[in-house]
């Protein structure tokens, strides 16, 4: 189960460094790939959740397990930078962090949500 605790690091690095360099790009109300974002990302973490359960061979059982811990790290990490987040999202305006807090919950909820859909096993 380590791995999980791992790839949620890594996911949120990700995340956060996408975001520090085309956060203005990215969170931009008057653009339409934020509100596109708020849409796919929902099928896209639970297809995600799914395919790597099947790929790391995680029971049903253990899968809300699993979602906790790819979470847990991003969400700690995240009240780091988003108390500093003029430095690590200087791209942000002031004004669209709100959109941005929302991005961040949303993504997190779909993953701890994630974790609760027991598939069966194929």
């Amino acid at each position: 189960m380590r791995f999980f605790t791992y790839f949620g690091f890594m996911l949120w690095l990700a995340a956060t460094l996408i975001f520090k360099f085309w956060g203005d790009v990215l969170v931009d109300p008057s653009r339409p790939f934020i509100w596109f974002s708020f849409i796919l990302i929902a099928p896209g973490i639970l297809l995600f959740l799914h395919w790597l359960s099947r790929d790391r061979n995680i029971s049903p059982a253990d899968r809300p397990k699993a979602a906790l811990l790819i979470a847990i790290p991003g969400m700690l990490l995240d009240l780091f930078s988003i108390t500093f987040h003029s430095v690590v999202f200087p791209g942000i305006p002031g004004a669209y962090l709100h959109l941005f807090f929302v991005w961040l919950m949303w993504a997190y909820s779909l993953i701890l949500l994630g974790g609760l859909f027991r598939q069966t096993q194929v």
